[in-house]
């Protein structure tokens, strides 16, 4: 039942990641939108290829060979698309808007000294030449995700050679601005600079072709025994092993002749499935620097971050939440009181311990800067670091190191479980000198610089209901021992899923004792088999399932007999939606929980993840109406159809529906103290 039922997770992957090629073909999107989704599109595939795609090609299987090939195949068809749009659609508005892209035309006169005088002084010094011969003294590598040129070469004797060259993307800005001239402005890629300049790389030999590569190499390490030996050098001998891991993908030009192609197959060792045609350039992920001369003409409407009233004014916050729990919606509404929310407790005479667990966080995180100084300012702090986090690792160890030299006890990952909670626990001294406790719990990262773009919720409270599980749970992080039961909050690696299943069953209850049912959920993901079994069970009952997945769905809505009551959906915007809603209706006494945990096996089974229960009416009020309006979006939300892929979207009569713009203005109209 589960194979008709389901798809690979690659191939849903695949599909959410053409919602975002959507979004840049858009025209109601503006130009500068619409190549931010460009460069979206491109980093996400660059980390599918870094990822998700080394275990097919390892396998040597059938069912392997003919999923590597539906896989190659829909990459294909999007990178074809990606080309399309950027050439016959962003180059000609930016063209109409009087920014010239300079890419394969000729450079005008004013401009010609300009780019050899940068290409001389600046981009010169980054270069390094290697010539590709039959005997080389050592391998040749390539960096993984670095750009390079191959340029086939031929003397004056008549022979032929050839050289690879690298980009220095990594050095200098991949783009550069021009002198205008008049009222035109120009940008050009220092790939075209260095093309432009081959000459003076290479005088004594004439430059018969030159053609851009790039290789992806496998970043997905496992550690093969965590229990034992020093974990955090272990962690640090697999990030190196990373810069030179087995290679997944070689992007090289769609017109490079073959002998060229088996001249790169040969020096780079590589295999034919990990070989594939590309464009003129790579990395376009760079796209997210593209220069806007016009600036802030042809961006995106600008969203100010709300206030959140009860936290505006002079009032301790710790005082605000004990009178209310607070809950905030980023980034409609600011970070900055979850800042606050720390820079107090590093300050506050009472506050006399601080634990908080860090999954992701800014490279120049104010928290940790919070942290800090509230260990110096004599409060007991201690972080649980998740070092296992991936491509945070250098973050993560950086900042567990700036931590502990303030005297901050850090707890480091847990052997074969990752730490993915979101939660803080503030301890201070009420009035008659006992422990107070102050939660916060979260359905995103501690990060300022996401949650700038992640929609995300933060919940404050003082409730004992939320802080008694919550110190179980650090309780946990320091010793590692589950000798409690946890209540009020569902804590994956406790009894998240065993209640998840339990919260399904009781609606296929109610719907075949005719009482009130229905399940919502929205996550990033759904693949587990359990959780997808009772689903589909709670369907084949008559339960309305609704999900609203952003990316990886491996559930088939719509079969007949099967999944017929289950409807899914994915919402592509602006924002990027991150939170996670579970929703039963409960016989009409609905139960609501925020969460950290998407419905994917390694959230549910190998992860430390908690979500907690919304009881507070106004609350409750403001996710329903959150939900309303992310359903009723009729721009930006898409129907995941019977294959798994998104179906066209349609405007119906009353007229477009925005969800996120939808809800800025109802946070807007409906913020009170």
């Amino acid at each position: 039942m589960m194979q008709n039922n389901t798809i690979p997770s690659e191939i849903s992957w695949l599909s959410f990641n053409s919602c975002i090629l959507d979004e840049a073909n858009d025209n109601s999107n503006p130009l500068y939108e619409r190549i931010k989704f460009l460069a979206i599109h491109s980093s996400n595939l660059d980390e599918f290829f870094r990822v998700k795609i080394k275990k097919l090609l390892v396998r040597n299987s059938e069912e392997s060979t003919i999923l590597l090939n539906q896989i190659l195949s829909e990459v294909n068809l999007q990178q074809n698309k990606f080309g399309i749009i950027w050439k016959d659609k962003i180059v000609p508005e930016l063209a109409e808007n009087k920014i010239v892209y300079y890419e394969n035309q000729e450079i005008i006169k004013a401009h010609v000294s300009e780019i050899e005088y940068y290409f001389k002084s600046i981009i010169l010094s980054f270069i390094q030449v290697v010539y590709i011969t039959e005997k080389p003294a050592k391998p040749y590598f390539l960096n993984n995700r670095g750009l390079y040129l191959l340029v086939k070469l031929k003397d004056d004797a008549g022979n032929f050679n050839y050289a690879y060259l690298n980009i220095p993307s990594d050095k200098i800005d991949r783009y550069k601005q021009l002198q205008s001239q008049e009222d035109t402005n120009y940008i050009i890629s220092i790939d075209s600079i260095i093309k432009k300049c081959l000459s003076l790389i290479f005088p004594f030999e004439q430059v018969i072709s030159c053609y851009a590569i790039k290789l992806n190499r496998d970043e997905n390490y496992k550690i093969s025994d965590e229990t034992s030996g020093d974990l955090i050098a272990k962690i640090e001998a697999k990030i190196e092993e990373r810069k030179s891991g087995s290679s997944t993908r070689f992007l090289y030009d769609f017109t490079m002749e073959s002998e060229t192609v088996l001249v790169c197959k040969k020096a780079f060792r590589l295999h034919d499935n990990e070989m594939i045609k590309g464009g003129s350039h790579h990395n376009l992920f760079d796209l997210f620097k593209f220069p806007n001369p016009l600036k802030p003409k042809l961006q995106g409407q600008n969203y100010p971050s709300l206030r959140h009233l009860p936290f505006e004014n002079n009032t301790s916050i710790f005082d605000i939440i004990d009178k209310q729990n607070q809950l905030i919606h980023f980034p409609y509404q600011s970070y900055h009181y979850v800042l606050q929310f720390f820079n107090q407790a590093a300050i506050h005479k009472k506050v006399t311990e601080i634990k908080i667990t860090l999954y992701r966080i800014s490279s120049q995180s104010l928290i940790a800067n919070a942290l800090i100084s509230a260990a110096k300012n004599g409060k007991k702090v201690t972080v649980f670091v998740e070092v296992k986090a991936r491509f945070d690792e250098d973050n993560n160890l950086f900042w567990s190191k700036e931590m502990k030299k303030a005297g901050i006890k850090i707890i480091y990952s847990i052997p074969n479980l990752k730490v993915h909670a979101k939660v803080a626990l503030v301890t201070m001294k009420n009035e008659e000198g006992k422990n107070k406790f102050y939660s916060y719990l979260s359905t995103g990262n501690f990060n300022e610089s996401t949650a700038s773009i992640y929609s995300d919720f933060g919940f404050f409270t003082s409730e004992k209901k939320y802080t008694i599980d919550l110190k179980k749970v650090f309780g946990f992080l320091k010793t590692k021992e589950k000798t409690t039961t946890i209540k009020n909050l569902l804590v994956a690696g406790f009894n998240m899923k065993d209640k998840l299943i339990e919260l399904i069953e009781n609606e296929i209850t109610n719907k075949r004792a005719g009482k009130e049912a229905g399940i919502f959920l929205k996550v990033n993901g759904v693949d587990e088999k359990m959780i997808i079994s009772k689903l589909i069970e709670a369907s084949q009952a008559g339960v309305e399932v609704t999900l609203l997945v952003r990316g990886i769905c491996t559930l088939l809505p719509g079969i007949k007999n099967s999944t017929e009551n289950i409807k899914v959906y994915r919402i592509v915007d602006i924002f990027l939606e991150h939170a996670r809603i579970y929703k039963f209706l409960n016989a009409g006494k609905q139960k609501i929980y925020l969460s950290s945990a998407d419905m994917l096996s390694r959230n549910l089974n190998r992860r430390i993840e908690v979500a907690f229960p919304i009881k507070d009416e106004n609350h409750v009020d403001e996710i329903n109406a959150i939900i309303r309006l992310q359903l009723e979006d009729n721009t930006k939300k898409r129907t995941i159809n019977t294959k798994g892929f998104n179906d066209t979207i349609t405007i119906n009569a009353n007229g477009p529906r925005r969800a996120q713009t939808e809800i800025y203005n109802w946070i807007a109209q409906n913020n009170k103290v």
